[in-house]
């Protein structure tokens, strides 16, 4: 059995963070997204619907509804499948992200607050507790997931419009 040098795992042990890969995957990202042959509108709507799409994070689910709504509007695909893993890149926003979603949505919708299962049966709790929840959820992934969606087209197609036009010679 061939042995590992203690410099070789050392090495890596340094070189391994999470940050740095996530940080790394994010710029390899947007230069994959900046540099694509498409117009600039194209690239920004693709991944402003990609974005919308994580705010609602059903899996599977999520991006099959971006890509249909893309492919609808005729937005860039490629960038519309960025848009929807540039949050899950960053997992760990995931769960603050559906907090905040159902926080928002319970202060708009001045739900009951959440009460623990007590003497219930607690699929009769569960049952009773997803109505307003989900209704909070989806009204703070839209409150949410609007503002941010369109702060995000502008930005990638300003971006896509100052990169081609550097690639031009302009």
């Amino acid at each position: 059995m061939p042995s590992v040098s203690p410099t070789k795992s050392a090495d890596f042990s340094r070189g391994f963070c999470y940050a740095s890969l996530t940080r790394q995957r994010l710029k390899n990202l947007w230069l994959k997204l900046i540099r694509q042959d498409a117009s600039p509108k194209d690239i920004g709507l693709g991944f402003a619907i990609g974005l919308f799409s994580t705010f609602y994070p059903v899996p599977v689910v999520d991006t099959v509804v971006a890509l249909a709504v893309a492919r609808l509007v005729r937005a860039n695909l490629p960038a519309c499948l960025i848009g929807n893993t540039f949050l899950m890149i960053i997992f760990p926003a995931l769960p603050a992200l559906v907090a905040a979603e159902i926080f928002v949505g319970r202060l708009l919708t001045h739900a009951p607050a959440f009460t623990p299962p007590g003497d219930t049966p607690f699929f009769t709790w569960l049952r009773q507790q997803s109505g307003p929840n989900l209704t909070a959820f989806l009204l703070g992934g839209l409150v949410l997931g609007l503002p941010t969606s369109f702060l995000s087209y502008w930005s990638v197609r300003k971006a896509a419009e100052k990169w081609q036009g550097r690639a031009v010679g302009n």
